[in-house]
């Protein structure tokens, strides 16, 4: 009999540790989900702030992008589903053309990058792009 009840003992043992491991884990994974919420919403603020530096810096950046009709942003990060990828390609769009524009009026890679937030390495992609 006291091998059964050492065996119980373990099973206990072993339901208690997997308990214990769940309940940590689902703590564990409430934390993280909190944090992707706060990274977005700091990200959402990040993405309206460059907006406003460009729409300030180059008031001509804002003129053709409104001509062109591509801001529109409040109404398109409404969408959801299959305009998850519109979404990404005006976002895009909208910084080929500030990179673009702020090359035309003379800045440097290094000041497109830094004022645009993005790498150096992606303003030279899209330039290389542009004269293609």
């Amino acid at each position: 009999m006291s091998e059964g009840l050492m065996f119980l003992l373990s099973g206990l043992m072993f339901l208690f540790v997997i308990f214990w491991q769940t309940r940590k884990d689902r703590l564990y994974l409430f934390e993280l989900e909190k944090r992707l919420e706060e990274k977005e919403k700091r990200l959402y603020e990040l993405y309206h702030a460059v907006e406003d530096i460009i729409r300030n810096a180059f008031p001509e950046a804002e003129n053709a992008l409104l001509h062109n009709g591509v801001i529109n942003h409040e109404a398109q990060l409404q969408n959801s589903g299959e305009s998850l990828r519109q979404n990404i390609d005006v976002g895009y769009n909208e910084k080929r053309k500030a990179v673009i524009l702020m090359h035309k009026s003379g800045s440097t890679e290094e000041e497109i990058a830094r004022k645009l937030g993005i790498g150096k390495g992606e303003v030279k992609l899209i330039l290389g792009l542009k004269d293609n």
